[in-house]
């Protein structure tokens, strides 16, 4: 979105932080409102707690920010030192809950709570420290009363960060987002010191984040965290992250309050709540400044932030490997951390679930979805790229004939928060075709890069780091996950091969007259026409059924030190990593086909779009470069995993573990 740049005051020669919004993005009325949004904010919140905006205006057809220069690092990056007691986390914090409680008293909401956007000047994170809140940059001013807010839904997109998310930024549903949305956020940030920077909402992808924010069965409370609290203190918490927005705290001073009166801190300042939670701003732009009194020296500064390409939809927002993490495009960070000066890259989708730890990337919050219909008024024709109609269904050794035929493709689930890119159901036809009855195996790879037609598989397990996620924990999980890729492996012949990209998979099944098949009958041949909800029938998945996360998927991520998940399934197939193929008959297809659910996704053919008539938040989404992945993998471990409508776009770059493909064939006549 923009760049930042170290600058210097002529008058007193005191350093500042210059942010320009990138000339080509100047004209685009999202980028410049969001960017005029965060000047008009900082102008209203004069505060010790929140960074000072010093200039504004618009020079050369370039829009800018001059904002005070600080130093030091981000609440995030203390919370890897261990966990911290309520009461010395409350104190803490305070300086934090008394700016957004001014903030929310001016009309206006944060919507972007998060460790990283808790600034710690100059010393360690302590009682007493100067902490600062920055990036208003997705900062709301509301203009209607609070009563009227809460109940209010709308159409437009913001930006949040989903591992803080509140059910009203996942789902408009709820309610509209508010100072109370900050109440929420900020609830799982004290939980998350608490816990010494673990966050509470269990989730590795936005549809995961997005059920653990709204699932009524499970809030991510103390106690439901396994912290040892008060009654009084988890009620608290229960009210701070109430699902409907009407049950929960209005302000951030009311949540401050009652949270330092259930931990019995007596000598606490009670902090001023503003009852109407929403005071009426003006909302006229605040007095220009073009006649600036601090001039960036362009050619003297050096660069602190750059952003790569713009995209809109969802991005990640993420530090170069050299440089330090709290220097970011797309959002207010007018800073330098001590030690260093980094280069930002704007960058585009989430890392998802197979690949990573918990992410941090900020993405779009959904507006309300339209109703779609059963089913499309005119079926489509779904026929295998490049190749006419089939006159017979005979099909090479090792290959399987589909008839063909139609089917509602996709799903109309709208409980399990990762179907959302597979919605809505339509009927789709498609053409006879031939199918692997195996996932390519690591021998069959294996002979033909001996040949020299196919470049080898990957050693090492490869996805782009997130955003948000630090480069010491992607290290680790790539670390980890590299000792399940099955190149040169002794024993794993008759394994799927894995660690192989898009382009690697599309030339081996070239190269032996084959193709990758289209999602469309990847779909139609696990699932049939005959409406059955898994490949082998609608028998729930158990450890006979295909090579899933089960009990001793958990063993072997504890052991691993990474993130616990629930296991899709308590039983325990024997398998860690992948399995040797057609190892779970009992999951096999109407059409004899194996381990089309686990072991490993399956690359396709098809570039990833959303369905027509898809939930409207994913037309915000930018899904360049992305191919569709299906099948799950031996670590799915979520219900909605082994569903043969479930879809991941997935960088064509990427080469890890859990993915790998089989061939489609046009039947020979």
């Amino acid at each position: 979105m923009g760049a930042v740049w170290l600058g210097r005051d002529r008058r007193d020669d005191s350093r500042v932080a210059v942010k320009l919004l990138h000339p080509h993005l100047g004209g685009d009325p999202e980028f410049r409102g969001r960017f005029e949004r965060e000047a008009h904010v900082a102008a209203l919140l004069r505060s010790p707690y929140t960074v000072h905006l010093i200039d504004f205006g618009v020079t050369e057809g370039t829009c800018y920010l001059v904002m005070e220069f600080i130093e030091g690092h981000s609440v995030g990056d203390e919370l890897k030192h261990g966990p911290i007691e309520p009461a010395r986390a409350l104190r803490i914090a305070t300086e934090i809950a008394r700016a957004l409680e001014e903030a929310g008293a001016r009309g206006v909401a944060h919507r972007d709570i998060k460790p990283d956007n808790f600034f710690v000047v100059g010393g360690a994170l302590s009682p007493g420290a100067t902490i600062k809140v920055l990036d208003f940059g997705i900062a709301k001013v509301m203009q209607s009363q609070a009563a009227t807010a809460l109940a209010t839904t709308g159409t437009q997109i913001t930006s949040f960060t989903p591992n803080y998310g509140a059910p009203e930024q996942f789902d408009r549903r709820h309610g509209a987002t508010g100072p109370w949305t900050d109440v929420f956020g900020m609830a799982l940030v004290f939980i998350e010191m608490m816990r010494g920077g673990l966050p509470p909402l269990d989730g590795e992808t936005f549809m995961q984040l997005a059920f653990a924010s709204q699932n009524p069965n499970e809030r991510p409370t103390p106690r439901g965290r396994g912290l040892d609290v008060s009654v009084a203190v988890e009620e608290v918490f229960e009210t701070a992250l109430a699902i409907t927005v009407t049950e929960r705290f209005k302000n951030m001073g009311a949540f401050w309050t009652a949270l330092a009166g259930a931990l019995g801190i007596s000598d606490y300042p009670a902090m001023p709540t503003v009852d109407k939670a929403i005071a009426h701003t003006s909302t006229g732009a605040h007095p220009s400044l073009t006649n600036s009194k601090v001039t960036p020296q362009l050619g003297t500064t050096l660069p602190i932030g750059g952003a790569g390409s713009a995209r809109t939809g969802v991005t990640q927002l993420a530090a170069t490997e050299e440089g330090p993490a709290p220097a970011r495009a797309g959002g207010s960070l007018p800073l330098l951390v001590a030690g260093g000066l980094g280069l930002v890259a704007l960058l585009g989708v989430a890392a998802f679930f197979l690949f990573t730890g918990p992410p941090k990337p900020e993405v779009t919050d959904p507006p309300d979805e339209p109703s779609t219909p059963d089913a499309p008024p005119e079926v489509p024709v779904v026929a295998p790229p490049d190749v006419g109609a089939a006159a017979t269904e005979t099909c090479p050794e090792g290959m399987r004939s589909v008839s063909g035929g139609k089917f509602f493709m996709g799903s109309d689930n709208t409980e399990r928060a990762a179907l959302l890119m597979a919605r809505p159901a339509h009927q789709v036809e498609v053409a006879p075709y031939c199918l692997d009855v195996d996932e390519v195996t690591v021998a069959d790879y294996q002979a033909c890069s001996e040949r020299g037609e196919c470049k080898r598989a990957f050693k090492d397990s490869y996805w782009p780091k997130p955003g948000g996620a630090k480069k010491a924990d992607w290290t680790h999980q790539r670390e980890v996950f590299s000792a399940l890729c099955n190149e040169g492996v002794e024993g794993r012949g008759d394994h799927p091969i894995n660690c192989v990209t898009w382009a690697q998979a599309q030339h081996y099944c070239d190269v032996h007259g084959k193709r990758l098949p289209t999602e469309a009958e990847w779909e139609f041949a696990a699932r049939g026409s005959d409406g059955r909800v898994f490949p082998w029938g609608d028998e729930p998945p158990t450890a006979k059924h295909a090579n899933v996360c089960g009990a001793e998927c958990l063993r072997w991520r504890e052991e691993q030190k990474l993130e616990p998940v629930e296991p899709l399934h308590p039983g325990d197939d024997g398998h860690v990593g992948t399995a040797p193929i057609g190892s779970f008959p009992q999951g096999r297809t109407q059409h004899e086909l194996d381990d089309m659910i686990g072991n490993v996704f399956e690359w396709t053919a098809d570039n990833f779009a959303p369905f027509p008539g898809a939930p409207e938040q994913l037309g915000a989404m930018d899904f360049a470069g992305k191919r569709v992945i299906r099948g799950g993998a031996f670590n799915s471990s979520e219900p909605a995993h082994a569903d043969p409508a479930l879809r991941y776009p997935q960088d064509e770059s990427t080469h890890t573990h859990a993915i790998g493909f089989r061939c489609a064939a046009t039947p020979e006549g």
